[in-house]
């Protein structure tokens, strides 16, 4: 493959679980089958999808350390729903 298909792919690919997102995922594959590089495609999609992830927890993890003390917590900020955002999986 080369890397201006690469670059094709991985411009094409969203990164998110949206119905836009998986769409364009969608438009990527088919974009590689025409061009015979489905499994490098397959694994740029796989890869943009995890750094996302990745991404996501970082940043929830982070917003979620600063209320820990549960006195200082709002009603609307409950602490134990925190815990279920943060807790994603691929």
């Amino acid at each position: 493959m080369e890397t201006i298909e690469q670059a094709t792919i991985k411009s094409i690919v969203g990164s998110t679980s949206n119905i836009i997102d998986r769409h364009k995922c969608l438009a990527a594959l088919a974009y590689a089958e025409k061009r015979g590089c489905r499994e490098v495609a397959e694994i740029i999609i796989l890869e943009t999808r995890l750094s996302w992830l990745n991404w996501l927890t970082m940043t929830q993890r982070k917003w979620q350390s600063k209320t820990k003390n549960y006195n200082k917590a709002r009603h609307n900020d409950s602490i134990s729903l925190r815990e279920k955002y943060v807790r994603c999986t691929i």
